[in-house]
């Protein structure tokens, strides 16, 4: 057991080292090619880039330096474009038994997600917890075992598999290129129909599911009454206990991957799920349990947790979290702490999905 506290703290250190000098997997920046802009809130905050991932960015009320920083109130993009990837994220046609859509998988009207364990794809039961595409613009790394690092490369992955909506491109793009409405909508966008403008469509949609003024973000940004005290204990300890050298940058991770059961082996294997991570698509022995570190923005709607969904409640994910990724049996109220500063990390639904519906 002393060993293995030493072990944990020799990590904490390395981790935190490395925080100082700016170490991180940093997000491309945005396409600067955008026709309109949208505006989520009262207040405007310009000049926020996905690369902000990899920096220390804003100030809290007493002024110590923060590894986070607050979703944009205002993004730029192509409103027509948006709509049409809108409409393609909700049609099921585009999967193969024509019952399977985006939106299946990922929920817009709640939390982006699921409440299953597992999604439930053209073939039934798939393997792993559906992750929230709010905010996903500003990840870094993608689907559980962060294999690919753009919105644009990880939509070949649930149109391709086979638990999700076992299609292809071309398949795809003769059903968009033969309804009249989209028809429409593209030649309206100036768009020639193909695989890649309908990629592109969906992208530029995705990027727009923002979930601004969060109370935390507020907090970072001056508000010092946005946070209540036990929230503020809660930041506290989720940057002395060490969260905060996984779980950073805007979208509080997102950016990284990491071994399942660190420190804690008894969190990963048979006594989870027969999923190894990474590598189930490397195979190689390396990327065994290796997980994205997924991002905790609105983390307290998006339950149940993990990959697998085993995980019912935020308070036994922290508990984990902290034996297996910390080395630490983390105290009852600091639990409740931590937890309560999570729920500060709740924004406002993405508006655009609103001004769409009533369309």
């Amino acid at each position: 057991m002393k060993e293995r506290g030493w072990i944990a703290a020799c990590v904490s250190v390395v981790l935190f080292a490395l925080l100082l000098f700016g170490y991180e997997a940093t997000s491309p920046n945005q396409h600067a090619s955008h026709t309109s802009s949208h505006q989520h809130g009262a207040k405007e905050n310009q000049g926020v880039h996905r690369r902000e991932q990899s920096h220390q960015a804003g100030l809290s009320p007493t002024s110590k330096p923060q590894f986070i920083s607050p979703i944009p109130q205002t993004i730029a993009f192509d409103r027509q474009q948006a709509k049409i990837g809108w409409q393609l994220f909700n049609d099921a046609n585009l999967s193969s038994n024509r019952m399977v859509s985006c939106e299946t998988c990922h929920d817009l009207a709640t939390n982006g997600a699921e409440t299953i364990d597992v999604s439930i794809g053209v073939h039934g039961k798939g393997i792993r917890n559906s992750l929230t595409i709010f905010n996903s613009a500003y990840n870094y790394r993608f689907f559980w075992d962060g294999r690919v690092n753009t919105l644009h490369d990880q939509i070949d992955g649930p149109v391709h598999s086979s638990v999700e909506m076992d299609t292809d491109w071309p398949t795809i793009e003769r059903y968009v290129s033969e309804n009249s409405h989209y028809q429409t909508q593209f030649e309206q966008a100036n768009l020639a129909i193909s695989e890649a403008t309908i990629k592109q469509v969906l992208v530029e949609f995705m990027r727009t599911l923002n979930t601004p003024n969060a109370p935390f973000d507020r907090y970072i940004q001056g508000d010092s009454k946005a946070l209540t005290a036990q929230q503020i204990r809660g930041w506290e300890a989720f940057q002395s206990e060490g969260c905060i050298s996984c779980h950073r940058g805007i979208n509080v991770g997102g950016g990284m991957v990491m071994r399942f059961g660190f420190l804690g082996e008894q969190t990963i294997g048979a006594e989870r799920s027969n999923d190894t991570g990474r590598h189930r698509s490397t195979g190689k022995n390396e990327d065994m349990y290796l997980f994205r570190v997924a991002s905790l923005r609105n983390v307290a709607d998006t339950a149940p947790y993990f990959h697998d969904g085993q995980t019912k409640t935020l308070q036994e994910a922290i508990k984990i979290m902290g034996e297996s990724q910390l080395g630490k049996t983390l105290a009852p109220h600091t639990i409740t702490d931590i937890e309560a500063f999570l729920i500060s990390l709740s924004g406002e639904r993405p508006s655009i999905l609103q001004e769409f519906e009533n369309e």
